[in-house]
C-alpha cells in the first residue's frame, strides 16, 4: 500500500472518531432531558425549545462555515468546532438558568456544524476520487455507531452521577482524544502545506461550477428539495415513533427498543452504501435510497402486527443515514467539487428547515386527526417526491453547457 494510501485511511479513521465522540453525543441528547428537567422543575416544552437552538443555530451558519471551509481549510475550523463544543458541554456542566443554556446550545450548534459532517464530506472528497463512496460510508458510520455507544455511556453516567457529570464527561473524550487526532493528522489536501500554492491550485483545477453558478442551475435546486423533503420525514418519524408505537399498543421500553434498533442498522447502511455509490453513481444510489426509504414508511401504516415493525426497522433503518454520505457524491456528479464546503453548507440549512418541519406536521397531524396515519402516508409522499427531484438532477457536463448556453443568450 502505498503512503498515500495510508494517509487516506488514516484520515478516515480520524474523521470516523471525531463524528463517533462528537455526533454521538447528540443522538444521546434525550438521556439528558429528564435529569434536567426535574433538576430546574422547567417545563418539557420550556427545555424542549432551549435544546431546539442548536440546530437552529447549526443551520443558519452552515452556509457560513462551507464558505469558510472553502476559504482556509477544513482542519482549522474542525479544531476550533471541536474546541467549542467541548467548552459548550463544561459550561453545561455548570449552568443553572434557562438563560444559560439557551446561549451554550447556541454554541454546540455551531461547534457541531464546523467540526462533523460538512468538514468530513469535503475532506474525504479532497483525498479521494475511487473509493470515495466507500471512504464516506465508513466516515458517517461514526454517527449512528456513536449514537448507539454514546448512548449507553451516557446513560450509565446520568443515572449514577446526576445530568452535570454526565455532560462534563462529553467533553472529556473530545479535549483528549478528537482535538489531539485532528492536529496530528487532519489534512485538508494531500499536500502538506494547508494554505500552501499546491492546495490553492488543486482547488482552482477543480472541475465544477462557483456557488453563483451553483445557485441558478436546476440541479442545485432539485438536490435541495430533495433533502429538505427526507429530513421532514426522517425527523419527523424519528420523534414520534416511541409516541406512536405506545399509542398502537407498544409498551414503552419496547418501542424505545425498536427506536434503539435502528442505529444498529443505519450503520451497516452507511458502511454498505458507499461501495454501490462507488459502482452506479451518487445520483442513481440517492434516488433508489429515497424509494426504500418510502416503502420503510410505508410498512409502518401495519405496526399493529410486529412484522411489519420489523421490516421498517430493516429497511428505514438501513437507509437513514446513507444520504449524508451520498450527498457530497450527488453534489460532486451535478455541480462539481470546486466550491463543495459552500455548496454543503447552503444545502445543510435547506435540510434544518425539514428537521425543524418534520415534527410539527406530524404532531399537527395527530391533534387534528388522533392519530398518526395521515402523517405517515404525507411521509411516504415527500419521500418519493424527493425520489423524482433528484431524477431530474443534471450531471455536470450538462449544468455547464446549460450555463454556457444562457451567459451566451444574455451576452
Amino acid at each position: 500500500m502505498a503512503a498515500h494510501d495510508k494517509g487516506s485511511w488514516l484520515i478516515v479513521g480520524v474523521l470516523f472518531v471525531t463524528l463517533f465522540l462528537i455526533w454521538g453525543p447528540i443522538n444521546a441528547s434525550g438521556v439528558f432531558f429528564l435529569s434536567v428537567v426535574k433538576h430546574f422543575g422547567w417545563s418539557r416544552a420550556l427545555f424542549s425549545a432551549l435544546v431546539a437552538t442548536a440546530p437552529l443555530a447549526a443551520g443558519l451558519c452552515s452556509p457560513f462555515i462551507g464558505s469558510l471551509i472553502d476559504r482556509i481549510g477544513a482542519r482549522r475550523v474542525m479544531i476550533a468546532g471541536a474546541a467549542m463544543v467541548a467548552v459548550a458541554y463544561v459550561a453545561l456542566s455548570r449552568a443553572n438558568s434557562a438563560a444559560a443554556f439557551f446561549v451554550i446550545f447556541i454554541l454546540l450548534g455551531i461547534g457541531i456544524t464546523a467540526s462533523t459532517i460538512i468538514p468530513t464530506a469535503l475532506v474525504i472528497t479532497n483525498w479521494f476520487r475511487a473509493r470515495r463512496g466507500m471512504a464516506l460510508g465508513i466516515a458517517f458510520a461514526g454517527i449512528p455507531l456513536g449514537g448507539t455507544g454514546i448512548t449507553i455511556f451516557a446513560n450509565y453516567v446520568v443515572s449514577h452521577y446526576g445530568f452535570r457529570a454526565g455532560y462534563l464527561a462529553m467533553a472529556i473524550p473530545i479535549v483528549i482524544v478528537v482535538i489531539p487526532l485532528l492536529v496530528m493528522f487532519l489534512r485538508t489536501w494531500p499536500e502538506r502545506e494547508e494554505a500552501g500554492s499546491l492546495a490553492k491550485e488543486s482547488r482552482v483545477t477543480l472541475p465544477g461550477l462557483e456557488v453563483r453558478q451553483a445557485l441558478m442551475s436546476r440541479s442545485f435546486w432539485m438536490i435541495a428539495i430533495a433533502e429538505v423533503l427526507f429530513a421532514t420525514a426522517g425527523v419527523g418519524i424519528r420523534v414520534h415513533l416511541v409516541p406512536y408505537l405506545t399509542g398502537i399498543g407498544y409498551a414503552p421500553p419496547r418501542a424505545a427498543e425498536i427506536f434503539g434498533a435502528m442505529f444498529v442498522f443505519s450503520a451497516i447502511g452507511s458502511f454498505a452504501i458507499g461501495p454501490f455509490a462507488d459502482r452506479f453513481g451518487g445520483r442513481t444510489m440517492l434516488m433508489a435510497i429515497f424509494v426504500a426509504g418510502a416503502i420503510g414508511v410505508a410498512t409502518l401504516l401495519g405496526a399493529s402486527h410486529f412484522s411489519a415493525v420489523a421490516a421498517f426497522v430493516v429497511i428505514f433503518g438501513l437507509v437513514r443515514e446513507t444520504p449524508a454520505v451520498l450527498l457530497p457524491i450527488v453534489i460532486g456528479e451535478s455541480l462539481g467539487t470546486r466550491r463543495l464546503g459552500s455548496l454543503l453548507g447552503i444545502q445543510a440549512f435547506f435540510t434544518t428547515l425539514g428537521f425543524a418541519a418534520g415534527p410539527i406536521l406530524a404532531g399537527r397531524i395527530f391533534d387534528l386527526s388522533g392519530a398518526y396515519s395521515g402523517a405517515l402516508l404525507l411521509f411516504v409522499a415527500i419521500v418519493l417526491i424527493a425520489a423524482l427531484a433528484i431524477r431530474a438532477a443534471l450531471p455536470l457536463a450538462k449544468e455547464q453547457a446549460r450555463i454556457i448556453v444562457g451567459e451566451t443568450a444574455a451576452a
